[in-house]
């Protein structure tokens, strides 16, 4: 038992590891979007193209890598998308030394997110194949809290190195925005390195050795599945939902904090003047940050928590239960009520912080040799909420004159996974008799 277990418990921490690098490249985008402001004097609108440009990229490249994971494997799939992830992050050095366009970076952002795109399609469904079925949601959510653990420290070494100092205008220095990204590059040819020189245990048809012929493995099309296909379109509300918070937290969290009478008078919440002072923050925007922060503490802390949760609660379950308590954080939000609904928002983090994992191993359940090309659908749904969440919710706010009302569009992601976790037994029962 001892030699069993073993190859899969080393092969689960190298794995894991990824989710870390590309946790950090997600959580730099935000501190690039202002920091491309800055350097470059790029509007608002021009610096949005930084997320256009790296979900476009997952958009593109995760299909097409599927395919080619599907002949060569897992672990060769790994080493190709940290091949392209290095070429990515080493454009950043002719892009800021020699260049100095912000065409060149976003071709940068593109090379890498595309890498990302490559090493997500394996390395997902490859964790969620490595042991037993009912622990696949638990087990993906314990790696991609590695990943939270990066939206925690990236923005603090990104914010150190590129609002570090002040910019001159007329000579603008472009070292800090290269700097972490060659050092992003030399660490991913040093991991590149590590999955050179080991042998991940090669699981063939979705499944561990041997299980090729398990009876519970669905043969029908993925067209023809609903646990599948319900799973997709509800990643897809997911993440806009995500990424539509993330994106307009800090306004949301300022709007609500701090409030002006008609007579111009502002008065702030008493524990957000706490908080900032408590961490001594200059502004309000930049206690607002330290808000987000916290949390992100909470995602890290609710994913590292939904693994032994659900040895007492359903996996299903335990997404319903926590798509309707985002319900009811959201509808706060919504109500904006002044001074208060800031407070509750942060719990969203950790609502959502299972919701990802447990969508995508839940829909990939019983897909045996489908399993590549299933991810890549979700890796897709990634790309593709990513290109039009925060514009649809920016046009929210803007429309109707209120950051409260822009939360509509997280309210219908939320209603989205609550009712995929709670028809999901029902769903599965219709894929198995589509075989």
């Amino acid at each position: 038992m001892k030699h069993y277990r073993n190859p899969y418990v080393f092969a689960f921490l190298m794995v894991a590891s990824l989710f870390f690098i590309w946790g950090f490249c997600h959580a730099m985008l935000d501190v690039l979007n202002k920091h491309f402001q800055n350097l470059l004097h790029v509007s608002r609108t021009q610096s949005g193209l930084i997320q256009t440009a790296f979900f476009l990229a997952y958009l593109i490249v995760a299909f097409p890598a599927a395919k080619v994971i599907r002949k060569v494997g897992y672990q060769r799939g790994i080493l190709m998308g940290l091949v392209i992830l290095a070429i990515g992050a080493f454009l950043f050095i002719p892009a800021g030394l020699v260049f100095q366009t912000f065409g060149a970076f976003l071709l940068a952002l593109f090379v890498l997110a595309s890498g990302l795109a490559c090493i997500e399609t394996a390395a997902n469904p490859y964790i969620t194949v490595l042991g037993p079925k009912d622990g696949a949601a638990g087990r993906l959510s314990m790696a991609q809290a590695f990943n939270s653990c990066a939206y925690i420290f990236a923005p603090l070494i990104g914010g150190f190195l590129l609002f570090g100092k002040k910019l001159d205008p007329d000579h603008p220095d472009f070292h800090p925005l290269v700097m972490p990204y060659v050092v992003l590059g030399c660490v991913v040819v040093l991991i590149f390195t590590a999955f050179s020189f080991v042998k991940l245990p090669v699981i063939e048809d979705g499944g561990k050795a041997g299980d090729a012929d398990d009876a519970t493995i669905i043969k029908a099309p993925l067209s023809r599945l609903p646990h599948f296909k319900w799973g997709v379109f509800t990643q897809f509300l997911y993440i806009i939902s995500q990424i539509g918070i993330n994106a307009f937290a800090v306004n949301y969290i300022v709007d609500n904090a701090v409030v002006k009478d008609a007579a111009g008078t502002e008065a702030t919440a008493p524990l957000f003047s706490w908080y900032g002072n408590l961490m001594h923050a200059g502004t309000p925007d930049a206690t607002a940050a330290y808000v987000i922060s916290f949390a992100m503490l909470l995602y890290a802390v609710g994913r590292f928590s939904a693994a032994p949760l659900t040895r007492f609660i359903q996996p299903h379950r335990l997404l319903a239960l926590y798509g309707v308590a985002n319900i009811l954080v959201i509808l706060v939000a919504i109500a904006d009520i002044k001074m208060i609904s800031w407070m509750i928002l942060p719990l969203s983090w950790l609502f959502m912080s299972l919701m990802f994992p447990f969508i995508f191993a839940m829909s990939l359940r019983n897909l045996g040799s489908q399993t590549k090309i299933a991810a890549s659908f979700h890796v897709m749904a990634v790309g593709a909420a990513g290109s039009i969440s925060a514009v649809a919710m920016g046009w929210l706010w803007d429309h109707f004159h209120s950051v409260g009302i822009s939360f509509i569009l997280p309210l219908i992601g939320f209603v989205a996974t609550a009712l995929y976790g709670l028809t999901y037994p029902a769903l599965l029962k219709k894929s198995e008799k589509a075989r």
